[in-house]
């Protein structure tokens, strides 16, 4: 029998709006006092009634590794006006990054959430 555990510190609330076509860091892994983060839950919402492309990705300094929600994987994929993409239990490791990108100059979405510190 395997026994997994977990030590994981307070909940913070994740509220970012994506305000531009550059990518937005969601959850910063690279401090060096963080093991891991854990993303029970987060939302990408479209805010502005249009239809621009949304990447969502883990990022780890040289490469990107995108995110599935929905059957769809959120790589430069076409929203619909006000859709909103779950994303459930993404771990981002020590020294990665949780990135939103969108393919409107002007950004157009609010992600929402909680995520966790894993402690050493």
């Amino acid at each position: 029998m395997t026994l997994f555990q977990s030590q994981i510190g307070a909940i913070e609330e994740i509220a970012t709006k994506v305000t531009s076509s550059t990518v937005a860091v969601i959850v910063d892994g690279t401090s060096p006092d963080t093991q891991a983060w854990l993303v029970p839950w987060m939302q990408v919402n479209e805010n502005a009634g249009s239809t621009p492309n949304l990447t969502v990705e883990l990022y780890d300094g040289t490469t990107s590794y995108y995110l599935g929600s929905g059957g769809s994987s959120w790589v430069a994929k076409a929203v619909t006006a006000k859709q909103s993409v779950e994303f459930t239990d993404v771990v981002v490791p020590s020294g990665w990054k949780l990135r939103v990108t969108s393919s409107d100059a002007a950004g157009k979405f609010d992600v929402v959430g909680r995520k966790a510190r894993r402690v050493r």
